[in-house]
């Protein structure tokens, strides 16, 4: 039976030969190719049914050289004028060294994803809330420096080129644009975390009564409820959904800083960690359209310290939110016909 040659093989290859490739590989990207960040992402309140989550934070950009190869511009680069704004359908091909990934990065991301699971640095990663190490994953994002441009990655490719002596090589990431939906950026780079304040999204502005300080845009902020207090109680809480869909009770409820107008006394906060939904007020019978009206907000760096006194959706481009709700407010009394299925105080 004729066989091919077993001095030369294409399919098995030798150790030595694939060192060399691999050594070739990592010098062209080196030569060629362009320092970009790396994100992965990070659940918060998994439905593992569904593989979805409430929220998604980006608190790790690793520095990667990847070579781009789609070099002549983006792929299918075009803008759409759709009802939510202008959409961009940027699409990007990088490549990266599989031999660097698996050296210097999956063992800090092994570390970074047992941190989360709190299993120790024994514990097996769960591949089914997307933890592994030994590559990038769809879902994690890139950070492109020459336009500011942050990607997410779409597909990740294992066969191209196609097992050269036997082996791959590269990574080759498939990217699209991202498209910002209330994730968090905590990652310490101010190109990075300016992506909550740049796209329209929903927004909160608060209108300041009395206090100290100025809040310093991108910071921290904690959010108390000064209402009224909790029907046959003392306390004063938010009721928040927690993720099965019942009400919880919660001392106080996190934001970022976006804007702070000190002379007209205007916060606008974004990446609001929960929101109280629309209740029937206890001792009225109105609904509470926005317990955000009379809250007590303290900054976690500046220190600063303020009541507010009326709270809006603040106002973006492509959004009716405000005319909705100024709408509702005329008809916001509950028929006393009406039952109250929920329950709600």
């Amino acid at each position: 039976m004729p066989t091919t040659s077993p001095f030369f093989s294409n399919t098995t290859g030798y150790s030595g030969e694939q060192s060399l490739v691999d050594d070739l590989v990592v010098e062209q990207i080196a030569l060629t190719g362009v320092d970009i960040y790396y994100m992965p992402r990070k659940h918060l309140n998994l439905d593992r049914l569904l593989h979805e989550s409430t929220k998604n934070v980006f608190e790790v950009a690793m520095s990667i050289p990847m070579y781009i190869k789609s070099f002549s511009g983006y792929q299918n680069g075009m803008e759409l004028l759709t009802k939510f704004g202008v959409r961009s359908s940027d699409e990007l091909t990088l490549v990266m060294s599989r031999s660097q990934f698996e050296t210097f990065y999956s063992p800090y991301l092994k570390s970074y994803y047992q941190s989360i699971e709190g299993d120790g640095p024994t514990g097996e990663l769960d591949k089914n809330i997307g933890h592994t190490a030994a590559r990038p994953k769809e879902g994690d994002l890139i950070y492109f420096p020459f336009d500011d441009g942050i990607f997410e990655i779409k597909y990740v490719m294992f066969d191209q080129p196609f097992f050269q002596l036997g082996k791959g090589y590269v990574f080759e990431i498939q990217c699209e644009k991202f498209e910002y939906s209330g994730e968090t950026f905590e990652t310490g780079i101010e190109q990075i975390d300016d992506s909550m304040v740049k796209p329209d999204y929903y927004r909160m502005e608060l209108t300041l009564d009395n206090g100290t300080g100025s809040f310093t845009q991108f910071e921290k902020v904690k959010i108390y409820d000064v209402s009224a207090p909790v029907a046959g109680t003392d306390e004063l809480e938010f009721r928040l959904y927690d993720d099965p869909g019942f009400l919880e009770g919660k001392e106080f409820v996190t934001a970022t800083v976006m804007s702070y107008d000190a002379p007209n006394k205007k916060l606008i906060i974004g990446d609001i960690d929960n929101m109280d939904p629309d209740q029937q007020k206890y001792d009225t019978g109105q609904i509470e359209i926005n317990k955000f009206d009379s809250v007590y907000i303290q900054g976690n760096t500046s220190g600063a310290i303020w009541y507010s006194a009326e709270a809006e959706d603040a106002e973006f481009a492509f959004q009716d939110n405000k005319t909705i709700q100024d709408e509702f407010n005329v008809i916001k009394v509950i028929d006393p016909g009406d039952e109250n299925p929920f329950g709600f105080y």
